[in-house]
């Protein structure tokens, strides 16, 4: 029976981290085609305002006050006892909350526009159209925002499988409807209004799924409950301050280039920092789907398997890291000059320097999600106070020292402290030693990323030469990841559990003659 559960469990996360990469996939792909699209139509500039207005709704985002991390702890977990009015009451007092505040901030947004188009420095030929934006993504905010508790039903059902399938259907619609505004000569506003309306789809389709899925679901005032709210808040605002610390590594750096340069050198660094976060995304992805599995075996008190699926994280972190941040790091120069042509000449130093400290970040993931699977927020917040302190102190500090790059050596400076910290406090919970963890976990990949990192620099002196090409491109990175495998398999890094895992779910299965020799 207890190998059932373990298998069911394997699964179940196996199938959530599946779904998880195809969505980000699809993500990544979507970024690749839009960020250069949008560019050609509306420029440098009027790309600015647009990443400004992505970062100005994302600080909004703190309205959520935790609570969406909160839900699915519990909805797992009242899932698992399966105490359905315990989770009406969760839905129905967010829902509640989420609607008070939104209707209430969005009345009151409008008369800050005006402020923020003159704190931005943003050009008067382009003053109506970046207030239109504002206006546009702010409305969109709020109603992906008083929807976001029927999202996180799915999440919290651990069916990420649906999630991403929506936000497939969400970034083709996305896509389709930018390309239709955009030629139809709508400009800036038109990304604006392509992207409000697949959003809206999107958050209406989960509605409706979210009743499929749970028929026991009830939406009514009468079940607002404070002492049920109260439990999530108090649980959710530690995992808050943790979204503070993560809204400003990804969008601080932006406001501050705003605010000291101007909007093409938003534009330069946003173009880097995306292609960083999808980087840091796909490692970050292989975890994700073991917050809900933690708070599942929270609840049936099994610390013995809790223990292995953080160490197995730390290890799926560390090769995806490395593996794909080093080829980020080696491509970069190469990769931008092909992708977006001349005129962006400090995205790629920005790329190398985010992806770095990305690494740090999300090797540090799997310690987040477990403490705040086993209801321990409270070091998460810690580390995302000191994270958070230490990148508005590095990154304004040496941006006054050395200038344009300053700013993104801050955030990665920062994302290793917070990293660090983080990790040291749930070795110590869980009572793991320095040597167990880092010469067990960290060495080998280590090493197979100097061979893959050195046999690719030397490959891409000899190929690239003068003129680089998406063949050449694609070649030395197919060889890069052969290079990383094969020092892998070779110094025994994975044990059975891993090497059946990866013959099972991944293409990788076709190299097994590398291990049999």
């Amino acid at each position: 029976m207890r190998l059932t559960r373990e298998r069911s469990l394997s699964q179940k996360i196996t199938k959530n981290t599946i779904f998880n990469i195809i969505g980000r996939i699809w993500g990544v792909l979507a970024i690749l085609f839009l960020i250069p699209y949008i560019i050609r139509y509306v420029g440098t500039k009027g790309y600015g305002i647009w990443a400004i207005a992505g970062a100005l709704v994302s600080y909004f985002g703190l309205l959520d006050f935790g609570l969406s991390e909160a839900f699915v702890k519990y909805i797992s977990e009242f899932y698992a006892k399966k105490d359905y009015m315990k989770i009406n009451k969760i839905i129905t007092s967010g829902f509640i909350f989420y609607f008070i505040t939104g209707v209430t901030v969005m009345s009151l947004f409008p008369f800050f526009i005006p402020f923020l188009i003159k704190c931005f420095h943003i050009p008067t030929d382009l003053y109506q159209e970046a207030w239109l934006v504002f206006l546009i993504s702010f409305f969109t905010f709020v109603i992906s925002y008083i929807l976001s508790c029927f999202r996180v039903i799915q999440i919290g059902l651990q069916r990420m499988d649906i999630t991403n399938k929506i936000l497939i259907i969400t970034f083709i619609l996305l896509i389709s409807l930018t390309v239709y505004f955009l030629k139809s000569g709508f400009g800036l506003v038109g990304v604006a209004i392509s992207s409000a309306i697949a959003l809206v789809i999107g958050n209406t389709i989960n509605v409706v799924v979210a009743f499929k899925l749970l028929p026991q679901l009830r939406l009514t005032p009468l079940l607002f409950d404070k002492s049920t709210f109260k439990e999530i808040f108090m649980f959710g605002y530690k995992l808050q301050i943790a979204r503070i610390a993560t809204l400003i590594h990804f969008h601080l750096d932006k406001i501050l280039l705003a605010y000291f340069l101007n909007l093409n050198f938003v534009t330069y660094y946003t173009v880097a920092a995306q292609l960083a976060f999808k980087i840091r995304e796909v490692p970050s992805l292989l975890v994700s789907a073991i917050f809900p599995a933690t708070a599942e075996l929270k609840a049936k008190e099994d610390r013995g398997r809790i223990m292995e699926l953080y160490l197995r994280s730390i290890k799926y972190v560390l090769l995806a890291g490395l593996s794909i941040g080093g080829l980020g790091i080696l491509l970069a120069r190469n990769f931008i000059f092909l992708w977006l042509g001349e005129g962006y000449q400090k995205s790629p130093l920005t790329l190398q320097i985010l992806t770095i400290g990305y690494f740090f970040s999300v090797t540090a993931s799997p310690a987040f999600f477990i403490l705040s699977g086993i209801g321990k927020p409270r070091y998460g917040m810690r580390a995302s106070i000191l994270s958070a302190l230490s990148n508005l102190l590095f990154s304004i500090g040496l941006f006054f020292l050395i200038g344009y790059y300053g700013i993104p050596l801050g955030t990665a400076i920062s994302m290793c402290i917070g990293s660090i910290y983080l990790v040291g406090m749930l070795n110590k919970l869980l009572r793991i030693s320095f040597k167990e963890l880092y010469l067990r976990l960290y060495v080998k990949p280590f090493l197979a990323f100097i061979g893959a990192f050195s046999g690719g620099y030397i490959l891409m002196k000899f190929i690239i030469l003068l003129t680089p090409t998406w063949f050449k491109l694609i070649t030395i990175a197919l060889i890069y990841m052969v290079i990383f495998l094969i020092i892998i398999f070779k110094i025994n890094y994975l044990d059975a559990f891993d090497k059946n895992l990866i013959f099972r779910y991944s293409p990788i299965g076709s190299l097994r003659f590398i291990i049999r020799r």
